[in-house]
């Protein structure tokens, strides 16, 4: 093939040249192309004296979907061009016309020539070895057809390679939901993989799956994912990979995450963004936790009632529970600035504190004397008679259950409608196909929201999860004595938190009347109540009468 690299068309002053190199794997970048590319580029600039830039990289971007045009290097550069910070008559220098694009030939060529027509000078310096500028292509066509052909090429090996690429994917898929493989070695922290052959790894858990049962253990009992990662920090137990050992966002996607129970989510790139791809795998990876430990902590998940964060000390344990009588608005916390009284503390409307809704909730009840009351009469308040009804063949156990499996078919239904919504991009894809599958998960997805409000009010008839209310108050009391005996911040956090979750078993909620100063304590959905004043437990009656 012709050598274009001679004639009158360079210019002996010094014109800046760019170089761009752009490969879309790492092992090209570990290769010898980087080297390979950069000299032919200096040999280039040197020969015929033009200003080198080598800034000009995509290392590890593929062009197949034109994304160092859209968010890479060559993006950047067209840009500079169109404001003018690279002037006309530069030189941009390649190795082959299919390192600017691997796109279809219309979208290569719409490239091609925007950047001709921006007055910008293409080098190839590969086999062809081709000059392309405008006033080149408008004397000589042959010139384009045959950088047409190379974008052909370019984009029919991408092609073909995308094709096969999915094709082992989707075999390796298959074989997987079949027992008979492994997609990828990639495993969580708490799981060791060995190669067994080319498809097949052996999945053994290793010393943090023990991590893993603790964390799920204490959620279980009640503890947020703050008094978890503080009670891992205190014992010292490493963290997955972070040396600054866990974080609160650690301990929430651990929680959520399905394969603690050896489920795998295969997932595939589309347009740079990870989306799951087809139905998750049951088994794939060994247990780490049994399923109804799983079942129960996403119960406590989704409780809509369940708080936040409480603090460094968890200083209200009836946070969630408390509200005004009059305004029906949540109490919140306040500490007092009177002198001498600079640590009591006191439960008051939020609502009239903020001067919005509420202008009888004035009164401020302390605190600290309501909390004694409250724990010092757990026992003498009747649980057996209000957690009797409940008492029925495990049906509290059951719509537990079937909230948290509920949820894990919405979540499931959210990402099968992301996917499809995804695929509607795609112009391979059937579009009235897609649409009317869309339509179906939809509806499913409301039927099972239906469902999930149903299940949701089912639970709020019920009282929660011990059916015998000795252990409830035994275990309260024993959890009371404990922080009462600790100095340690994070030991008196965790236990105060288990404690808040036990009385959320039986303690639906407190309302506080500001008129006249008592609180009432509703339990079980108002099964039965108590009147509280002044620290003590006055009269029970039925709030409900059936």
């Amino acid at each position: 093939m012709q050598d274009d690299f001679s004639g009158d068309q360079f210019r002996p002053q010094q014109v800046r040249a760019y170089s761009y190199v752009r490969m879309s794997t790492r092992k090209q970048v570990r290769g010898d192309s980087l080297r390979r590319q950069l000299e032919r580029s200096k040999a280039f600039a040197d020969e015929h004296s033009l200003l080198l830039d080598n800034s000009l990289q995509d290392l590890g971007v593929s062009a197949w979907k034109g994304r160092n045009f859209k968010t890479g290097a060559l993006g950047r550069f067209l840009a500079m061009v169109e404001n003018g910070q690279i002037p006309k008559g530069s030189y941009l220098l390649i190795e082959s016309l299919d390192r600017l694009s691997r796109e279809a030939v219309p979208d290569a060529l719409t490239l091609f020539m925007a950047i001709i027509n921006a007055g910008i000078v293409i080098v190839t310096l590969g086999e062809d070895r081709q000059v392309y500028s405008r006033s080149g292509l408008n004397g000589d066509w042959t010139k384009l057809i045959i950088g047409l052909a190379v974008m052909s090429r370019g984009h029919e090996e991408s092609q073909t390679k995308s094709e096969r690429i999915r094709a082992v994917a989707k075999r390796k898929r298959e074989q997987a939901r079949e027992g008979k493989g492994h997609i990828t070695s990639i495993t969580p922290a708490w799981i060791d993989a060995e190669r067994i052959d080319a498809h097949r790894y052996a999945f053994t858990l290793n010393q943090h799956a023990e991590t893993v049962k603790a964390i799920y253990e204490m959620a279980a009992r009640g503890l947020g994912a703050t008094a978890i990662a503080r009670k891992l920090n205190a014992d010292g137990v490493s963290a997955f990979k972070s040396k600054d050992g866990w974080y609160q966002s650690i301990i929430k996607a651990l929680l959520t995450r399905q394969d603690v129970i050896g489920t795998f989510q295969p997932h595939r790139i589309i347009d740079g963004k990870r989306v799951p791809d087809g139905d998750p795998i049951a088994d794939y990876f060994p247990a780490a936790i049994d399923k109804d430990l799983f079942l129960r902590v996403q119960a406590m998940r989704c409780n809509p009632g369940r708080p936040g964060r409480k603090g460094n000390t968890f200083a209200n344990l009836f946070t969630g529970l408390c509200h005004c009588t009059h305004c029906g608005g949540p109490m919140t916390m306040k500490i007092s600035r009177v002198k001498g009284n600079e640590n009591d503390r006191y439960l008051v409307c939020a609502n009239y504190v903020r001067g919005h809704r509420c202008k009888d909730g004035k009164r401020h009840f302390r605190y600290e004397p309501f909390e004694a009351a409250v724990l010092d009469h757990v026992s003498e308040i009747n649980l057996a008679e209000t957690l009797r009804g409940k008492r029925f063949d495990g049906a509290e156990k059951e719509v537990e259950e079937a909230i948290a499996a509920l949820t894990l078919q919405l979540e499931e239904l959210h990402r099968k409608e992301q996917r499809l919504a995804q695929a509607v991009e795609d112009d391979n894809q059937p579009l009235d196909a897609i649409l009317t599958l869309l339509k179906v998960r939809q509806a499913e997805r409301q039927a099972i929201e239906a469902q999930l409000r149903h299940q949701h009010a089912e639970r709020q008839r019920l009282t929660h999860r011990h059916n015998d209310p000795i252990d409830t108050c035994s275990r309260i009391a024993m959890l009371r004595r404990r922080w009462a005996k600790t100095t340690d911040e994070t030991t008196r956090y965790s236990l105060r938190s288990e404690v808040h979750a036990a009385i959320r078993e039986f303690i639906t909620e407190i309302v506080f009347d500001s008129n006249d100063h008592f609180a009432i304590i509703i339990i079980a959905n108002g099964v039965s109540a108590y009147r509280i004043r002044n620290g003590r437990i006055g009269g029970r009656f039925r709030a409900l009468t059936a």
